[in-house]
C-alpha cells in the first residue's frame, strides 16, 4: 500500500503541447463546419452569383429623367467569363453604387468568409461552448489559428464554387472565354493566399462582439467594403510576384491581426 501510494504521489500529468491542443482544435472545428449546414448553403450561394450576374449584364437601369431622355446609370457589361474571377468594375461601380453587378464578383467570398467565422466565434459564445474550449481544449491563440484556418478553408472552397459556377454561367449565357490561363491560375491562387490577412481581420471583428452576431455581421460588411480593392490586386495578369507577395500578405496580415485577437480574447471575460 505504502508503495502504491508512493507511485501515485510521483505520478505527474503532463500539459499537452502546443500541437496537441492545435490538433484537437482543428478536429474539433472542421468537424464542426462539415456538420453546418450555413456552410454548405454559402457554398451554393458562391456558385450562384456568377449567373445572376452574368444574366443581368446588360440589362438596362433605371436613370434619372433629364429633360426628355432618361439617362441610366452606369453599369458593368461582362463580355468576357473570366471578368468576374478578375473582379473588374471599377469607375461603372463607384458611379452607379447601386449596380449589383459592380460588387458581386468573386471577391464577395472574403464577405462571405468572415460571415461563416462570425456565426461559428457568436454560436460559441451564445451556447457557452466558449468556456469549455478554453477549459478543456485550448488557450487563446489556438482558437485563434483554428478559427482562421476554417474561415481560409471555408473561403477557399467558395472560390472554388464560385470559379465552377463562372464557367457554368458563362457557357449558359455565350460569354466569351479568352484567357491567359497562366494568368488566370495565379489569380486565383494569389486570392486564395489573401484569405489569410481578410481572414484574420474579420475574426479580429468576431471576437471583439463575440454573441452580438448582428454587430459582427454589420461591421464585417463595413470593413469587407472598405478593403475590398485590396483584393483586386489579382488579376488576369498576375504572375509568380503577384502569388508571393499575395501569400507573404497573408501570411503577415494574418500573424499581425491574429495577435491582437488572441489578446482581446485574453483582456475580455469569456462570457
Amino acid at each position: 500500500m505504502t508503495a502504491h501510494k508512493t507511485m501515485a504521489s510521483k505520478e505527474t500529468f503532463k500539459s499537452p503541447t502546443f500541437a496537441n491542443r492545435l490538433n484537437s482544435m482543428l478536429k474539433l472545428d472542421f468537424y464542426r463546419l462539415f456538420h453546418t449546414p450555413v456552410f454548405y448553403i454559402m457554398l451554393l450561394i458562391a456558385a450562384i452569383i456568377p449567373a445572376m450576374v452574368l444574366g443581368m449584364s446588360g440589362a438596362d437601369a433605371s436613370g434619372a429623367d433629364v429633360g426628355n431622355t432618361i439617362q441610366a446609370a452606369p453599369t458593368i457589361i461582362y463580355t468576357n467569363t473570366w471578368q468576374l474571377i478578375e473582379s473588374t468594375g471599377g469607375s461603372a461601380a463607384a458611379a452607379n453604387p447601386l449596380d449589383f453587378g459592380g460588387y458581386a464578383n468573386i471577391n464577395m467570398v472574403f464577405i462571405f468568409a468572415g460571415l461563416l467565422m462570425a456565426i461559428f466565434v457568436a454560436h460559441d459564445y451564445s451556447s457557452g461552448f466558449v468556456k469549455n474550449i478554453f477549459t478543456v481544449h485550448s488557450k487563446k491563440i489556438d482558437y485563434v489559428i483554428s478559427k482562421s484556418a476554417v474561415g481560409i478553408f471555408g473561403g477557399a472552397g467558395m472560390i472554388i464554387t464560385y470559379l465552377l459556377g463562372t464557367v457554368i454561367a458563362g457557357l449558359i449565357t455565350g460569354k466569351a472565354f479568352d484567357v491567359n490561363l497562366g494568368g488566370l491560375i495565379m489569380c486565383l491562387i494569389s486570392k486564395i493566399f489573401l484569405m489569410g490577412i481578410f481572414c484574420a481581420l474579420f475574426l479580429g471583428v468576431a471576437v471583439f462582439f463575440r454573441d452580438k452576431l448582428w454587430l459582427t455581421i454589420v461591421f464585417t460588411f463595413l470593413f469587407g467594403m472598405m478593403f475590398y480593392p485590396a483584393a483586386s490586386v489579382a488579376t488576369l495578369n498576375s504572375t509568380g510576384i503577384t502569388v508571393l507577395a499575395s501569400l507573404m500578405a497573408g501570411i503577415i496580415g494574418a500573424v499581425a491581426i491574429g495577435a491582437v485577437s488572441a489578446f482581446i480574447l485574453k483582456k475580455r471575460d469569456l462570457v
